[in-house]
């Protein structure tokens, strides 16, 4: 009898012990996937600051309204393409209020404008009379245009859309910036 309480008494440390040890290892798995994936949150960050002060960087000297960080592209069907913007109160008066859309000019006979147009998100104004920018004079927005094109449904061949910034208050202040798509 007094084998069988010793028994019983090695078979429960024992399961204390593996408990102990697997609550361990899953604690120490959890903080390493947590480090990974607060590294990754981190850099996508700095990578999104360094991104905006190059912008602000390049386009600080420019006396254009609207500077795109290139105006001509060639994406693949069905890849994606971010696009840096950076809008310029170039006026002296301070409180202007900015949008920006985009619109088709030139694209391939087989393609629809309106399918076209869903390929851009950007900040985009939810009204005629909204304009989500309000700048000071000299003041400098960046906003990224994600370019999303299909797999199917988005025809080969070059697209010319034009990128138009509208001032509320001086219309001076409005300017077109054309970008060409190359669809591979």
């Amino acid at each position: 009898m007094k084998s069988k309480k010793r028994g019983a008494i090695e078979l429960s440390m024992t399961t204390v012990i593996v408990v102990i040890i697997g609550i361990t290892l899953l604690t120490l798995g959890l903080r390493w996937i947590y480090g990974i994936f607060g590294d990754i949150e981190r850099q996508r960050t700095q990578m999104t600051d360094a991104m905006d002060k190059q912008i602000r960087d390049m386009f600080g000297e420019s006396d254009k309204g609207l500077n795109l960080l290139t105006t001509s592209i060639t994406i693949q069907q069905g890849k994606s393409y971010d696009l840096g913007i950076a809008i310029k109160n170039t006026g002296s008066n301070d409180n202007q209020h900015f949008k920006y859309d985009i619109i088709t000019d030139q694209i391939p006979s087989n393609a629809v404008a309106s399918s076209v147009l869903t390929w851009f998100m950007y900040t985009k104004a939810t009204s005629i009379n909204q304009y989500p920018f309000t700048l000071n004079s000299g003041q400098i927005k960046t906003d990224l245009i994600s370019i999303n094109v299909p797999k199917k449904g988005a025809p080969l061949g070059n697209y010319r859309m034009i990128v138009k910034l509208e001032c509320k208050e001086d219309s001076s202040l409005n300017y077109d910036q054309p970008l060409i798509i190359r669809i591979v």
